[in-house]
Protein backbone atom coordinates (compact mmCIF):
# COMPACT_ATOMS: atom_id res chain seq x y z
CA UNK A 1 0.00 0.00 0.00
CA UNK A 2 1.66 3.21 -1.76
CA UNK A 3 4.79 3.61 0.91
CA UNK A 4 6.83 6.33 -1.97
CA UNK A 5 7.10 8.73 0.87
CA UNK A 6 10.72 8.18 2.17
CA UNK A 7 14.13 9.83 2.64
CA UNK A 8 17.15 9.22 1.07
CA UNK A 9 19.32 8.44 3.92
CA UNK A 10 22.63 8.55 2.34
CA UNK A 11 21.87 12.59 2.17
CA UNK A 12 21.11 13.14 5.93
CA UNK A 13 23.06 13.43 8.67
CA UNK A 14 23.67 9.86 11.08
CA UNK A 15 21.81 11.51 13.87
CA UNK A 16 18.91 12.57 11.35
CA UNK A 17 19.02 8.96 9.97
CA UNK A 18 19.23 7.12 13.24
CA UNK A 19 15.83 10.00 14.61
CA UNK A 20 13.70 8.85 11.29
CA UNK A 21 14.35 5.35 11.86
CA UNK A 22 13.25 5.90 15.92
CA UNK A 23 9.95 7.73 14.15
CA UNK A 24 9.15 4.33 12.52
CA UNK A 25 10.13 2.26 15.18
CA UNK A 26 8.06 4.21 18.01
CA UNK A 27 4.79 4.94 15.55
CA UNK A 28 5.30 0.96 14.78
CA UNK A 29 5.51 -0.01 18.80
CA UNK A 30 2.41 2.48 19.31
CA UNK A 31 0.53 1.00 16.41
CA UNK A 32 0.99 -2.50 18.15
CA UNK A 33 -0.30 -1.29 21.34
CA UNK A 34 -2.69 0.44 20.69
CA UNK A 35 -4.60 -0.70 17.23
CA UNK A 36 -3.28 -4.33 16.82
CA UNK A 37 0.18 -6.47 16.18
CA UNK A 38 -1.42 -6.89 12.85
CA UNK A 39 -1.24 -3.50 12.00
CA UNK A 40 3.04 -3.73 12.17
CA UNK A 41 2.82 -5.40 9.17
CA UNK A 42 1.33 -2.68 7.23
CA UNK A 43 2.87 0.39 8.53
CA UNK A 44 4.54 2.03 5.83
CA UNK A 45 6.84 5.13 5.13
CA UNK A 46 3.68 7.65 4.05
CA UNK A 47 2.77 7.33 7.59
CA UNK A 48 5.80 7.74 8.89
CA UNK A 49 6.71 10.74 6.92
CA UNK A 50 3.13 12.05 8.07
CA UNK A 51 4.43 11.49 11.59
CA UNK A 52 7.38 13.55 10.90
CA UNK A 53 5.52 16.54 9.41
CA UNK A 54 3.43 16.84 12.53
CA UNK A 55 5.60 17.20 14.99
CA UNK A 56 8.01 19.52 13.18
CA UNK A 57 5.05 21.52 13.03
CA UNK A 58 3.25 20.80 16.60
CA UNK A 59 7.04 20.67 18.29
CA UNK A 60 5.92 18.63 20.40
CA UNK A 61 8.57 17.20 23.26
CA UNK A 62 9.79 13.98 22.20
CA UNK A 63 12.01 11.41 24.14
CA UNK A 64 14.23 8.44 22.69
CA UNK A 65 14.52 5.56 24.93
CA UNK A 66 15.95 2.13 23.64
CA UNK A 67 13.34 -0.25 23.44
CA UNK A 68 13.66 -3.99 22.57
CA UNK A 69 11.94 -4.98 19.07
CA UNK A 70 9.80 -7.83 19.22
CA UNK A 71 10.58 -8.72 15.68
CA UNK A 72 14.52 -8.28 15.84
CA UNK A 73 14.53 -9.12 19.58
CA UNK A 74 17.57 -5.83 19.56
CA UNK A 75 17.02 -2.94 21.16
CA UNK A 76 16.66 0.25 18.95
CA UNK A 77 16.71 3.68 19.64
CA UNK A 78 12.59 4.48 19.93
CA UNK A 79 11.09 7.88 19.79
CA UNK A 80 8.44 8.29 22.47
CA UNK A 81 5.30 10.78 21.63
CA UNK A 82 2.06 9.95 22.75
CA UNK A 83 -0.11 12.89 20.91
CA UNK A 84 1.35 12.93 17.51
CA UNK A 85 1.63 8.72 17.48
CA UNK A 86 -2.05 8.76 18.43
CA UNK A 87 -2.90 10.72 15.72
CA UNK A 88 -1.24 9.05 13.16
CA UNK A 89 -1.92 5.29 14.25
CA UNK A 90 -5.62 5.96 14.38
CA UNK A 91 -5.21 7.61 10.71
CA UNK A 92 -3.65 4.57 9.77
CA UNK A 93 -5.65 2.44 10.83
CA UNK A 94 -8.74 3.89 9.17
CA UNK A 95 -7.30 4.94 5.55
CA UNK A 96 -5.93 1.31 6.15
CA UNK A 97 -9.80 -0.17 6.50
CA UNK A 98 -11.18 1.92 4.12
CA UNK A 99 -8.58 1.95 0.90
CA UNK A 100 -8.84 -1.45 1.66
CA UNK A 101 -12.80 -1.46 1.12
CA UNK A 102 -12.18 0.37 -2.14
CA UNK A 103 -9.69 -2.15 -3.44
CA UNK A 104 -12.50 -5.21 -2.75
CA UNK A 105 -15.12 -2.85 -5.08
CA UNK A 106 -12.59 -2.40 -7.27
CA UNK A 107 -11.27 -5.66 -7.43
CA UNK A 108 -11.84 -9.11 -9.66
CA UNK A 109 -11.76 -12.70 -9.48
CA UNK A 110 -9.13 -14.28 -6.68
CA UNK A 111 -7.89 -11.06 -5.54
CA UNK A 112 -10.71 -9.46 -4.62
CA UNK A 113 -11.98 -12.57 -2.90
CA UNK A 114 -8.85 -12.06 -0.99
CA UNK A 115 -9.24 -8.76 -0.20
CA UNK A 116 -12.76 -9.65 1.35
CA UNK A 117 -11.22 -11.98 3.22
CA UNK A 118 -8.86 -9.90 4.82
CA UNK A 119 -11.83 -7.35 6.06
CA UNK A 120 -12.58 -8.70 9.31
CA UNK A 121 -9.09 -8.01 10.60
CA UNK A 122 -8.81 -4.38 9.27
CA UNK A 123 -12.39 -3.80 11.03
CA UNK A 124 -11.23 -4.97 14.18
CA UNK A 125 -8.73 -2.69 14.23
CA UNK A 126 -10.74 0.33 12.72
CA UNK A 127 -12.95 -0.03 15.81
CA UNK A 128 -10.44 1.11 17.92
CA UNK A 129 -9.60 4.50 16.00
CA UNK A 130 -11.88 6.04 18.32
CA UNK A 131 -9.66 8.88 19.44
CA UNK A 132 -10.45 11.36 17.18
CA UNK A 133 -14.03 11.08 16.04
CA UNK A 134 -13.66 13.70 13.00
CA UNK A 135 -11.51 11.13 11.34
CA UNK A 136 -13.09 9.12 9.87
CA UNK A 137 -15.65 10.91 7.76
CA UNK A 138 -12.09 13.42 6.90
CA UNK A 139 -11.20 9.74 5.49
CA UNK A 140 -14.12 7.90 4.17
CA UNK A 141 -16.08 10.80 1.94
CA UNK A 142 -12.82 11.75 -0.39
CA UNK A 143 -12.44 8.05 -0.88
CA UNK A 144 -15.69 7.40 -2.04
CA UNK A 145 -15.34 10.43 -4.39
CA UNK A 146 -12.97 8.45 -5.51
CA UNK A 147 -14.32 5.66 -6.41
CA UNK A 148 -17.16 7.69 -8.09
CA UNK A 149 -14.71 8.92 -9.84
CA UNK A 150 -12.90 6.03 -10.74
CA UNK A 151 -16.56 4.13 -11.49
CA UNK A 152 -17.00 6.79 -13.93
CA UNK A 153 -13.92 6.08 -16.11
CA UNK A 154 -12.54 9.50 -15.23
CA UNK A 155 -10.00 11.06 -17.46
CA UNK A 156 -8.63 13.88 -15.71
CA UNK A 157 -5.68 12.27 -13.53
CA UNK A 158 -5.48 16.16 -11.51
CA UNK A 159 -9.62 15.58 -10.88
CA UNK A 160 -9.03 12.40 -9.50
CA UNK A 161 -5.82 12.91 -7.46
CA UNK A 162 -7.06 16.27 -6.43
CA UNK A 163 -9.67 14.01 -3.76
CA UNK A 164 -6.48 12.00 -2.52
CA UNK A 165 -4.94 15.48 -2.35
CA UNK A 166 -7.92 17.08 -0.28
CA UNK A 167 -7.69 13.97 2.02
CA UNK A 168 -4.26 14.23 3.03
CA UNK A 169 -5.08 17.88 3.59
CA UNK A 170 -7.12 17.42 6.12
CA UNK A 171 -5.24 14.65 7.85
CA UNK A 172 -2.17 16.72 7.97
CA UNK A 173 -3.38 20.16 9.32
CA UNK A 174 -6.43 18.42 11.59
CA UNK A 175 -5.70 20.41 15.23
CA UNK A 176 -3.02 22.93 13.42
CA UNK A 177 -3.78 26.68 13.65
CA UNK A 178 -2.56 29.98 11.95
CA UNK A 179 0.75 29.64 9.96
CA UNK A 180 1.45 26.28 10.84
CA UNK A 181 -2.28 25.02 9.67
CA UNK A 182 -2.09 26.68 6.48
CA UNK A 183 1.26 25.49 5.70
CA UNK A 184 0.23 21.69 6.55
CA UNK A 185 -2.45 22.65 4.52
CA UNK A 186 -0.65 23.11 1.25
CA UNK A 187 2.26 20.58 2.45
CA UNK A 188 -0.68 17.75 2.62
CA UNK A 189 -2.35 18.46 -0.59
CA UNK A 190 0.59 18.48 -2.41
CA UNK A 191 1.77 15.00 -0.91
CA UNK A 192 -1.24 13.40 -1.22
CA UNK A 193 -1.67 14.48 -4.49
CA UNK A 194 1.47 13.15 -5.74
CA UNK A 195 1.24 9.79 -3.89
CA UNK A 196 -1.63 9.45 -5.62
CA UNK A 197 0.20 9.77 -9.15
CA UNK A 198 2.85 8.11 -8.77
CA UNK A 199 1.18 5.16 -7.77
CA UNK A 200 -1.17 5.31 -10.96
CA UNK A 201 2.17 5.91 -13.00
CA UNK A 202 3.75 2.84 -11.21
CA UNK A 203 0.87 0.50 -12.00
CA UNK A 204 -0.31 1.56 -15.50
CA UNK A 205 1.16 -1.43 -16.92
CA UNK A 206 -0.32 -4.03 -14.59
CA UNK A 207 -3.68 -2.21 -14.98
CA UNK A 208 -3.69 -1.99 -18.71
CA UNK A 209 -3.68 -5.81 -18.72
CA UNK A 210 -5.74 -6.28 -15.90
CA UNK A 211 -8.34 -3.99 -16.92
CA UNK A 212 -8.02 -1.95 -13.48
CA UNK A 213 -8.74 2.06 -13.96
CA UNK A 214 -5.50 3.95 -14.20
CA UNK A 215 -5.96 7.99 -14.98
CA UNK A 216 -3.15 7.96 -17.18
CA UNK A 217 -4.38 4.91 -19.09
CA UNK A 218 -8.09 6.71 -19.50
CA UNK A 219 -6.26 9.65 -20.37
CA UNK A 220 -3.66 8.56 -23.05
CA UNK A 221 -5.53 5.81 -24.33
CA UNK A 222 -3.04 2.79 -23.49
CA UNK A 223 0.00 1.90 -22.29
CA UNK A 224 2.03 3.28 -25.62
CA UNK A 225 0.07 6.71 -25.16
CA UNK A 226 1.05 6.97 -21.38
CA UNK A 227 4.79 6.11 -22.30
CA UNK A 228 4.62 8.64 -25.27
CA UNK A 229 3.66 11.13 -22.39
CA UNK A 230 6.80 10.17 -19.86
CA UNK A 231 8.20 13.47 -19.55
CA UNK A 232 5.70 15.32 -18.83
CA UNK A 233 3.47 13.07 -15.99
CA UNK A 234 7.40 12.90 -14.60
CA UNK A 235 7.05 16.86 -14.79
CA UNK A 236 4.02 16.87 -12.83
CA UNK A 237 5.22 14.79 -10.08
CA UNK A 238 8.13 16.91 -9.70
CA UNK A 239 6.27 20.24 -9.76
CA UNK A 240 3.83 18.35 -6.57
CA UNK A 241 6.65 18.29 -4.56
CA UNK A 242 8.30 21.30 -5.31
CA UNK A 243 5.25 23.45 -4.34
CA UNK A 244 5.65 21.06 -1.18
CA UNK A 245 8.61 22.29 -0.49
CA UNK A 246 8.03 26.23 -1.06
CA UNK A 247 4.96 25.78 1.24
CA UNK A 248 7.08 23.68 4.14
CA UNK A 249 9.76 26.90 3.72
CA UNK A 250 7.38 29.24 5.13
CA UNK A 251 7.29 27.23 8.29
CA UNK A 252 10.88 26.49 8.70
CA UNK A 253 13.05 29.78 7.24
CA UNK A 254 16.17 29.66 5.32
CA UNK A 255 18.02 27.88 7.75
CA UNK A 256 17.45 24.29 7.86
CA UNK A 257 17.94 22.03 10.71
CA UNK A 258 17.27 19.10 12.80
CA UNK A 259 13.51 17.51 11.64
CA UNK A 260 13.25 20.87 9.02
CA UNK A 261 16.28 18.86 7.00
CA UNK A 262 14.49 15.53 7.47
CA UNK A 263 11.55 17.08 5.75
CA UNK A 264 13.23 18.65 3.44
CA UNK A 265 15.27 15.28 2.15
CA UNK A 266 11.89 13.66 2.09
CA UNK A 267 9.92 15.56 0.16
CA UNK A 268 12.67 16.85 -2.22
CA UNK A 269 15.26 14.29 -2.77
CA UNK A 270 12.92 11.67 -1.52
CA UNK A 271 10.20 12.64 -4.27
CA UNK A 272 12.40 12.73 -7.08
CA UNK A 273 14.00 9.43 -5.93
CA UNK A 274 10.80 7.09 -5.57
CA UNK A 275 9.97 8.78 -9.32
CA UNK A 276 13.54 7.74 -10.75
CA UNK A 277 13.06 4.02 -8.59
CA UNK A 278 9.71 3.85 -10.92
CA UNK A 279 11.01 4.66 -13.97
CA UNK A 280 14.42 2.10 -13.32
CA UNK A 281 11.58 -0.57 -12.90
CA UNK A 282 9.85 -0.06 -16.10
CA UNK A 283 12.66 0.27 -17.91
CA UNK A 284 14.09 -3.38 -16.59
CA UNK A 285 10.28 -4.74 -16.80
CA UNK A 286 11.06 -3.38 -20.68
CA UNK A 287 14.44 -5.01 -21.00
CA UNK A 288 13.34 -8.12 -19.92
CA UNK A 289 10.49 -8.37 -22.82
CA UNK A 290 12.89 -7.70 -24.96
Amino acid sequence: MFGYIRPVKSELLVKEADFYGAVYCGLCRYSGKHLTHFSRFLLNYDFTFLAVLRLSLTEETVTVEKKRCPYSMKKKPTVCCDEVFSYTANAFGLFSYYKLEDDVLDGKGFGRLGKRMLLPFFGRMKKKCKAYPEMEEMIRVPIEELHRLEAEGCDSPDRAADCFGRLMKELTAYGLEGTNKAVAEQCGYHVGRFIYLIDAYDDYEKDAETGNYNPFLQKYGSAKGVEEHASEIRQTLIDSMNVFSHSYALACGPVLTGMNRIVFNICDLGGREAVKQVEEKKQSRTTKGN
